[in-house]
């Protein structure tokens, strides 16, 4: 009741004449004073009543709230405080029994964890008629969205390829940090300010100072006179990802006569360059694109333009040392590129590979020793379940066989004898240049191309895949030039797809690559060349597509067939650097 006080005055006053009122006794006024006193503990009680119940709803709610898109997701999660607010957001137009208070409810709506008994108990709609699978999303100025925040809590990149966590962080005065699974942050919370990659920052400890911006990169850009170059700065990161991490400048000194200009190009991915336009010399700096603008990092790569359709000096004998990349087409594109911008390629080895536009199997290209499925070990016998020698004696038969029975031959290999170096014996054989040359009665090369180590990756582990590169490049480098001293190496290693296939494993490229970068640069030798064309094309295109789906528009979706071997374009892109690379030793130039 809520008149109780009022009507207990009632009773000791009632109304009478106004010419006689009444005048209750001390008792009937004192009958009022329990009346009051009730009325004052009912309404403490009330008031613990709702402050246990504010308390109790406060205590849930610092536990969060917890939200999935579906019933099944929020059931099966344990909540951590009784009351504990969830919600399912949908959508989820099903029904389930509730575990707490039984009876069929929707599965969308507002819930509160029980802990006795323990589950979620729905306890109404949801409090917005329909909850937006975005919270909030991250965009520039132009509209385009980076990342956006979920309805169940996690954070996706724009595009979807990459999630992103909340995790502990290595700084004491940062909050928290979002950032993916390599590590790179993608914005940051400390005391004082919220930061992203080229938004904010302050003093101390550099945003993203962690991450390796340095360039997988080096030895030789090489193109025709006039021809385009592409670097990719993406396809020479230690870590792969669509964010906008690293600025890369490639800049060129001008003369000091006067007689070239300065040339630069900047880009967060592909640089298309005019070699021409650029002394002997260029560098190539990344930073990371973040507040940090102090730090650098550099390589220093050499120039070589060869000239086209040269009066003189445009011949050149060339051996093709490879995998499959080399075997499928390379060295014909490589043939015809020279040929068109004036140059004649003879091509020697005990191999044909496989002709413009033909399959692996086909045998209308050029010699070569381009080689299906063979690693460094297959070469010099470290591996020896994949090979054999052939024989001395058998070189004719060898010759005259098929090409699926001479893949499984190695023509450089023979048995070790009493005097050969034990550095360069590998399971009892050598791989002998001068020995291959010699029994096959091959002309002497000008120039050998090994393009090897994307099958160490598929066979080989660190900490075995470093050592294994290294190994193979000094025993195969070696024993050429012992056999012909002053012929050129040129080492190349193609472009890889940007594909969750690749991706796994590109920190065994990132070994390889690293092998190599560094070989080069210890041996210090002019005849010995790298060309970066991993970074010279396209982790996008350039890789076979399967046949998918395509829409009444003409829109094809489908996911990549091939991973590893590359397609036209870029067997044309790479082709044509090999070719005026080849060019470059024609005119003694590389």
């Amino acid at each position: 009741m809520a008149d109780e006080i009022r009507d207990a005055f009632a009773v000791a006053w009632p109304d009478g004449p106004a010419s006689d009122p009444v005048e209750p006794d001390k008792s009937t006024i004192r009958s009022i004073g329990p009346v009051i006193d009730k009325k004052i503990a009912n309404t403490a009680a009330d008031l613990q009543m709702q402050i246990n119940e504010v308390e109790l709803i406060a205590e849930a709610a610092s536990a969060g709230l917890v939200q999935k898109g579906t019933w099944t997701a929020l059931a099966a999660i344990v909540g951590t405080t009784n009351g504990q607010a969830g919600r399912v957001a949908g959508p989820d137009a099903g029904t389930h029994t509730d575990p707490v208070v039984g009876g069929t409810v929707a599965n969308e709506g507002e819930y509160a964890w029980s802990t006795s008994p323990a589950g979620w108990q729905r306890v109404g709609d949801l409090l917005v008629s329909k909850v937006a699978q975005v919270a909030a999303s991250f965009h520039d100025n132009l509209g385009f969205v980076g990342m956006q925040l979920q309805t169940d809590g996690s954070l996706r990149q724009n595009p979807p390829e990459r999630s992103f966590e909340i995790g502990d962080t290595r700084s004491s005065a940062e909050l928290l940090a979002v950032q993916d699974e390599f590590g790179f942050k993608a914005l940051s919370l400390t005391a004082t300010e919220f930061r992203a990659p080229g938004v904010s920052g302050g003093e101390g400890e550099g945003f993203n100072s962690g991450f390796d911006a340095s360039p997988l990169i080096g030895g030789h850009l090489v193109a025709f006179d006039g021809a385009e170059t592409h670097l990719y700065t993406r396809n020479i990161l230690p870590a792969r990802s669509d964010i906008s991490r690293v600025r890369a400048s490639l800049y060129s000194e001008a003369a000091t006569d006067g007689s070239r200009a300065s040339y630069s190009r900047l880009g967060d991915d592909e640089l298309v360059v005019d070699l021409t336009k650029c002394g002997g010399t260029v560098y190539l700096q990344t930073r990371l694109d973040e507040v940090n603008p102090d730090i650098r990092h550099q390589a220093t790569m050499s120039v070589v333009t060869p000239p086209v359709a040269p009066g003189s000096l445009n011949t050149a004998r060339v051996l093709m040392i490879g995998d499959s990349i080399t075997n499928r087409q390379m060295a014909a594109r490589m043939n015809a590129a020279a040929a068109a911008k004036g140059y004649t390629l003879t091509f020697v080895g005990t191999l044909n590979g496989a002709g413009i536009g033909q399959i692996s199997s086909d045998v209308t290209g050029p010699l070569g020793e381009g080689r299906e499925g063979w690693e460094f070990g297959d070469f010099t016998y470290a591996v020896t379940d994949r090979v054999s020698i052939v024989t001395p004696g058998d070189e004719a038969t060898y010759l005259a066989s098929d090409k699926a029975t001479k893949q499984t031959k190695n023509p450089f290999l023979r048995v070790a004898a009493g005097g050969d170096d034990p550095s360069v014996v590998r399971n009892g054989n050598v791989f002998d240049f001068d020995f291959y040359l010699d029994r096959f009665t091959l002309a002497d090369p000008h120039v050998v191309f090994i393009g090897l180590g994307t099958n160490d990756i598929r066979d080989l582990n660190s900490p075995d895949l470093g050592p294994a590169i290294t190994d193979g490049l000094t025993i195969m480098c070696g024993q050429i030039q012992a056999a012909r001293p002053g012929t050129k190496i040129v080492i190349w290693f193609p472009p890889v797809s940007r594909s969750s296939d690749r991706d796994t494993v590109w920190s065994e490229y990132v070994e390889v690559l690293s092998r190599q970068i560094k070989f080069v640069r210890e041996q210090a030798d002019v005849d010995i060349r790298l060309l970066p064309t991993w970074a010279m094309a396209s982790q996008e295109v350039g890789f076979a597509l399967d046949t998918g789906s395509t829409s009444d528009v003409g829109i094809q979706t489908a996911s990549l067939s091939d991973t590893v071997h590359l397609s036209s374009f870029n067997i044309a892109r790479v082709s044509e650097v090999l070719a005026a690379a080849a060019a470059a030793v024609a005119q003694g130039a590389l």
